[in-house]
C-alpha cells in the first residue's frame, strides 16, 4: 500500500482526468444498478401482469411524466414493445459511455504516471556516484527499467481501474441490496466475513512470492546480461554447457516460485466462488416461504438475484487482479529503493567554480573502498600548464586519485582544490565542465561518429567536429568509412578498431577543450601502430610544443616509456606518495620509478624479441 501511495505523487499532476475517470466510474455503478432494478419489475410484470409491479420504473423517467398511471391502461405487449426497449438501450449506452471515458482516461493517466516514473528513475541513476554502480549489477537495473516497470503499467493500468471501478460497483450493488430488503442481504453475505480470513492470508502470502519472483528475475536478466558481453570468454574457454547449467539451475527457482504463486492464486477463486454460493442458497432457502406468503413481492427477489450476480462479477474480477496489484506493489518497491538511493558524492555545493588560473592541489587526501585503504596523506600539485604523470604499481592508487579530481568518488579526509576552492564548495556541472577526460575504456554510444565527437552538443556545427577529428588523427579513417561522420560505429564502437574509438575519444575531448586534461591509461591497451598513432593525437591534446603552452594534464600510466615527457613524475605506492621528479632525476636517484622503469624496458624488449606489438 505504501508503494501505491507514493505513486499518486507521480499522478498528482493529472488529477483532472482522475477526476473525469472517477465520474465516468460513479455513473457506471450507478447504470449496473439500473440494470437491477428495471430486471425485478419488468419480469414480474411480463409473468403476472401486475400493472404495480412497474411503478417503481418511473423513477428512471422525467419526473412530470404519469408512469405508473399510464401503466395501468396499456397491456403487457405494448409495454414490451413501447417501453422495455428504449429503457435497455439508453441505459447501455450510459454504461457504454462511461466505460469508454474511464477506460480511456484512467489508461492515459497509467501511461503518463509511467513515463514520469522512468524518467524520474533514469534522471536519478544519472545523477548516483560511481560507488553506486560498483554495487549493482547492471543486469539488475534493466530487469528494473523492463519487467518491473511493465509490472507498474499493468497494476496502474487494469488492477487501479479495477479496483475503483469495480470497487465502487460493489458498494452500489451493496447499498441497492440492502435497500430491496436488509434481511435478505444479511442471510446472503453472512459466509463473506468467513471468506476474508483466507483471502487476506492467501494476499500476504502471494505478496512474499510476487517480491521473491521479481528477485529471481533480476538474477537472470543478470545472467543474460554477463552472458552476452562475455560471449568470446565463454566460447574462448568452452564454458557454454556451464553457463547453460546456470541458467537452467535459476530458470528452474523462479519456476518453483511461480508455482507458488499459482497455487495461492488458483485456491482464492474458487473459494470465493464457493462462499458466494453458500450465502446465495441460504438466501434462496430462506426467501422461498416469504414468496408464497405473500411477504415479499417476487419482482423484488428477481432484482436482488440479479444484484447479487452482478455482485459477484466484479468480486471475481478483484479477486483476478490481485496479482496484478501485488506484483505491480513489489516492482513499485524495487523501483523506489533505488529513487531512495542517495549519492555518495553529495552535489551540495552553490558557488560556480571560476575558470581554472593557478593550480590544482591534493591536500592530505585519504580515500578507502569500505574497509580498504587506498590512498593515505597524499599531498600533489598540479600547477596550471603542467603534465604530471601518475606511476607505480598496480593497486597503488593512481586511478583512485584521477577520479577523485572530477569527484567520482569523494575523500576520506583531507580535501582538493582548485585555485584555492574546495570542490565540494562548488557545484558539480561547474567543476566537470572544466575537465575531459580519456580512459583505457573508450565509452562510445551506438550513434553516428559526429554524434558521438559532439556528445550532447547536437548544435555544434560539421566544421567544429571536423577539425577536432582532424586534431585526433581520425579523420581520414572516419571518411574511408561507408557514411563517414553518418557512419553508425554500433554498441560500445564494436564496428571500429581499438585506435580508432581511442581518437575518436580524444576528437571529444578537442571538441570540449577543457583547460584540465585526466588521461587514465589511454594506450594501454592498444597494438604498437595503433599506439603511436593514438599517442601523437594525445600529444597534440595535451598541447606539447603547442604556441599557448601545454594543457594542464594528469596521466596515469602503465606504459612508463609514454611518460619520458612529462614535467614530473609521481610514484604511488601502498597509497602514498614515494617519489617525484622528471624522468632523468628520479633514474639517477635508482629508487622506486628506476625499478619499474627497468622492469618496463625488459618486459617491452621480451615482447619485440616475441614479436609482439607492444600494448
Amino acid at each position: 500500500m505504501t508503494a501505491y501511495l507514493r505513486l499518486l505523487r507521480f499522478a498528482a499532476p493529472y488529477k483532472a482526468r482522475f477526476v473525469g475517470a472517477l465520474v465516468c466510474m460513479v455513473v457506471l455503478a450507478l447504470a449496473t444498478a439500473a440494470y437491477v432494478n428495471l430486471l425485478g419489475p419488468v419480469l414480474e410484470f411480463l409473468f403476472t401482469g401486475r400493472s404495480d409491479a412497474m411503478a417503481g420504473l418511473g423513477r428512471f423517467l422525467p419526473t412530470p411524466f404519469d408512469f405508473a398511471g399510464w401503466v395501468r391502461h396499456v397491456d403487457r405487449d405494448r409495454v414490451l414493445v413501447a417501453v422495455l426497449p428504449f429503457l435497455i438501450i439508453g441505459v447501455a449506452l450510459i454504461k457504454g459511455i462511461a466505460y469508454f471515458g474511464q477506460f480511456y482516461l484512467m489508461g492515459m493517466l497509467a501511461q503518463r504516471v509511467i513515463a514520469d516514473l522512468r524518467t524520474a528513475l533514469f534522471d536519478h541513476l544519472l545523477h548516483l556516484s560511481p560507488a553506486f554502480f560498483a554495487k549493482r549489477h547492471s543486469g539488475d537495473l534493466m530487469s528494473r527499467f523492463s519487467s518491473d516497470v511493465q509490472s507498474i503499467e499493468t497494476a496502474v493500468s487494469y488492477a487501479v481501474s479495477s479496483y475503483i471501478r469495480d470497487g465502487l460497483t460493489i458498494v452500489v450493488m451493496l447499498v441497492n441490496c440492502f435497500l430491496l430488503d436488509w434481511r435478505l442481504s444479511l442471510m446472503a453475505f453472512v459466509a463473506v466475513p468467513v471468506t476474508l480470513v483466507p483471502i487476506v492470508r492467501f494476499a500476504r502470502r502471494l505478496k512474499r512470492v510476487t517480491q521473491q519472483s521479481q528477485s529471481a528475475l533480476g538474477r537472470i536478466a543478470e545472467m543474460v546480461q554477463e552472458g552476452l558481453s562475455g560471449m568470446r570468454v565463454v566460447q574462448a574457454f568452452g564454458m557454454e554447457s556451464w553457463e547453460s547449467r546456470r541458467f537452467r539451475d535459476e530458470n528452474r527457482r523462479w519456476l518453483r516460485i511461480m508455482r507458488k504463486s499459482f497455487l495461492v492464486r488458483a485456491l482464492s477463486s474458487p473459494l470465493m466462488e464457493v462462499m458466494a454460493a453458500v450465502g446465495l442458497a441460504l438466501a434462496i432457502g430462506w426467501v422461498g416461504g416469504r414468496i408464497v406468503r405473500g411477504e415479499m413481492e417476487a419482482g423484488k427477489f428477481f432484482s436482488f438475484v440479479a444484484a447479487v450476480m452482478l455482485l459477484y462479477t466484479p468480486v471475481k474480477q478483484l479477486g483476478r487482479v490481485g496479482q496484478m496489484a501485488l506484483q505491480g506493489g513489489a516492482s513499485a518497491e524495487r523501483i523506489f529503493e533505488i529513487l531512495d538511493a542517495r549519492s555518495a558524492v553529495a552535489d551540495l555545493g552553490r558557488a560556480e567554480l571560476a575558470p581554472f588560473a593557478r593550480e590544482i592541489r591534493f591536500e592530505g587526501v585519504t580515500f578507502s573502498y569500505g574497509e580498504t585503504s587506498v590512498l593515505e596523506g597524499v599531498y600533489l600539485a598540479l600547477r596550471k600548464g603542467e603534465v604530471v604523470a601518475l606511476v607505480g604499481p598496480s593497486g597503488g592508487g593512481k586511478t583512485t586519485l584521477a577520479n577523485l579530481l572530477p569527484r567520482f568518488w569523494d575523500v576520506k579526509d583531507g580535501r582538493i582544490t582548485i585555485d584555492g576552492v574546495d570542490l565540494r564548495e562548488v557545484t558539480l556541472a561547474s567543476l566537470r565542465s572544466q575537465l575531459a577526460l580519456v580512459t583505457q575504456e573508450t565509452v562510445l554510444f551506438n550513434d553516428t561518429v559526429h554524434a558521438n565527437i559532439a556528445y550532447g552538443r547536437p548544435d555544434v556545427k560539421r566544421e567544429e567536429v571536423e577539425r577536432a577529428a582532424r586534431m585526433a588523427y581520425a579523420h581520414e579513417f572516419i571518411e574511408a568509412l561507408p557514411l563517414g561522420y553518418e557512419t553508425r560505429v554500433g554498441e560500445r564502437g564494436v564496428l571500429l578498431s581499438g585506435g580508432q574509438r581511442q581518437r575518436l575519444a580524444i576528437a571529444r575531448a578537442f571538441l570540449k577543450d577543457a583547460p584540465i586534461l585526466i588521461l587514465d591509461e589511454a594506450t594501454s591497451a592498444l597494438d604498437a601502430e595503433s599506439e603511436r598513432e593514438v599517442q601523437r593525437a594525445l600529444e597534440d591534446l595535451m598541447g606539447l610544443g603547442a604556441p599557448g603552452g601545454p594543457r594542464t594534464t594528469l596521466i596515469i600510466a602503465h606504459r612508463l616509456s609514454t611518460v619520458r615527457a612529462a614535467d614530473r613524475i609521481v610514484v604511488l605506492s601502498g597509497g602514498r606518495v614515494v617519489e617525484s621528479g622528471r624522468h632523468e632525476e628520479l633514474l639517477e636517484r635508482q629508487g622506486e620509478y628506476a625499478r619499474l622503469y627497468g622492469l618496463a624496458l625488459g618486459r617491452e624488449d621480451e615482447e619485440r624479441r616475441m614479436g609482439v606489438g607492444v600494448g
